[in-house]
């Protein structure tokens, strides 16, 4: 097992920093994760540790990560393919959309092959399920992940497995094709901008507006200015948000 992972153990690359970083890259929830067993694949819930996916990098239980949160969020879509030449065709469709280094492709060790696309920030997951859909139009006999547009408070949908782990039937390795290490990938901006809230919760010229009551003092209202363009104050509104409305200007053109 060493002698096949050593490619991706290599210097300076460290067992607990792959570990570590399949961690970050395939785990948006860590309160449940997939396993193979000799009977099948079960949900166990429980935490997702560092020393689970230790045993998965040296040849014990597969594991597999749920893409959606239990807020209903991703940061990965994927596709499950049962044909190289499928693999290949959803491959080259994913790098026409997306930037290369954050796409994903792996053998599963036994006859399919695997395919994500990672985000750096977390979007729906019906945005999720709807852009893994769009890019499989067409063709039949692929699973998208995530394949639900939502979980309940008590549900945690489809997992799915994880490379560089045994496969239980074959004993095979699902080794990384593209690219060679999971230290090379890096997460892409999703296709579409956040919402709203998201963005007005964090956007440096959202001000507060406040009063002063009979007592004299200061008191926040629920209303709140934008002081984009060059100090002048607006209301701070989705329809005429300056920040959102350039996202959208750049996403229409990159599209076009």
């Amino acid at each position: 097992m060493a002698e096949k992972l050593a490619q991706y153990l290599a210097p300076p690359i460290l067992e607990d920093e792959l570990a570590q970083r399949m961690l970050e890259l395939f785990f948006v929830r860590r309160d449940a994760y997939g396993l193979e067993t000799p009977e099948g694949w079960i949900t166990v819930k429980e935490p997702v540790t560092l020393e689970l996916v230790r045993q998965h990098l040296n040849g014990g239980p597969c594991l597999g990560a749920h893409p959606i949160s239990a807020d209903n969020r991703c940061r990965w879509i994927g596709w499950d393919l049962d044909t190289k030449e499928k693999a290949d065709l959803i491959y080259s469709r994913a790098v026409e959309r997306y930037p290369k280094k954050s796409v994903l492709l792996n053998s599963t060790g036994g006859r399919g092959y695997h395919i994500r696309v990672f985000f750096n920030r977390s979007i729906s997951a019906a945005d999720a399920h709807r852009l893994a859909k769009e890019l499989v139009q067409g063709l039949e006999g692929v699973e998208c992940y995530p394949k639900q547009t939502g979980i309940g408070a008590e549900g945690f949908g489809n997992f799915m497995r994880l490379p560089l782990g045994r496969h239980q039937k074959t004993g095979r390795i699902g080794m990384l094709i593209f690219p060679q290490t999971l230290m090379e990938i890096k997460p892409c901006a999703p296709p579409f901008p956040p919402p709203f809230k998201q963005l007005a919760e964090q956007c440096q010229h959202r001000v507060q507006e406040a009063k002063m009551d009979d007592q004299g003092h200061i008191v926040k209202l629920d209303v709140y200015d934008c002081l984009f363009r060059s100090g002048t104050v607006g209301l701070c509104r989705e329809e005429q948000c300056p920040v959102l409305l350039r996202q959208k200007q750049a996403e229409k053109g990159r599209c076009n």
